[in-house]
């Protein structure tokens, strides 16, 4: 009874610290983006790079027995890698920030990747579904280059994006994936595959903000739909570890 009751208590501990690090989560990302409509940039630094920190603390607490290790360390190396794309893309106007940004935010990619097909490997008897999704997500990748193409070589990033656009696109594609393995479909269904759609949403509007048409709260569009692909992605994160 008293180890139940020392469960209970831990259990109940670590709920508040969840809603805890949420709340902060949602509140640097409207004080964020008021300071986007102010253009006080200058002090996002305390704010925009809090996000992906918050989360990962998150997955750390609700992970600390998990089974699943290799892919606690995976997801903890991309919300890294987050983490430092946010920094480094603070001043994104100047081109080696840019690039850097770019790099850190491919990387992270690159890990959810690895995350998403160990959960679900590419298989032949699923192969019509993936050859359909691949062909759907391709033709928006090579839609979105079309219409960043000319501005992105102006200034020399045509290959740099064009390599992030289609890691970006086969991250969604491998999360979609997942949705094919039936002891995670919920979480596939309600985590996995909107997360990486807001992913692509927030990737999309940076893209078209900064080489097609800069629109209005452009900035705000980007932060929110990032913000919900974090917290989506961090939530189905927990709930894979926690099985």
């Amino acid at each position: 009874m008293f180890l139940i009751n020392r469960l209970c208590r831990k259990q109940c501990c670590m709920n508040k610290s969840r809603l805890l690090l949420f709340f902060l989560f949602w509140l640097a990302l409207i004080a964020d983006c008021i300071l986007m409509f102010k253009k006080l940039d200058a002090y996002r630094v305390y704010t925009k790079t809090l996000l992906a920190p918050l989360l990962l603390v998150a997955i750390f607490l609700e992970s600390v027995n998990t089974k699943h290790r290799r892919s606690k360390i995976l997801v903890n190396l991309a919300f890294f890698f987050c983490f430092l794309g946010d920094f480094l893309l603070l001043n994104d106007a100047e081109p080696a920030n840019f690039m850097m940004g770019l790099c850190a935010f491919l990387a992270a990619h690159i890990l959810f990747i690895f995350f998403f097909y160990r959960l679900k490997p590419f298989t032949s008897k699923h192969e019509l579904f993936i050859f359909i999704a691949a062909i759907i997500i391709l033709g928006y990748i090579v839609f979105l280059l079309s219409l960043v193409w000319l501005n992105a070589g102006r200034q020399g990033l045509q290959i740099p994006v064009s390599v992030y656009a289609l890691a970006l696109g086969f991250m969604l594609l491998c999360a979609v994936n997942t949705i094919k393995n039936k002891s995670i479909r919920r979480i596939a269904s309600a985590y996995f595959i909107p997360g990486a759609m807001f992913f692509v949403l927030s990737d999309s509007a940076l893209a078209i903000n900064k080489f097609f048409v800069l629109f209005k709260y452009g900035g705000i569009v980007v932060m929110c739909t990032y913000a919900m692909a974090l917290f989506l992605l961090a939530n189905g994160i927990m709930r894979f570890l926690k099985k």
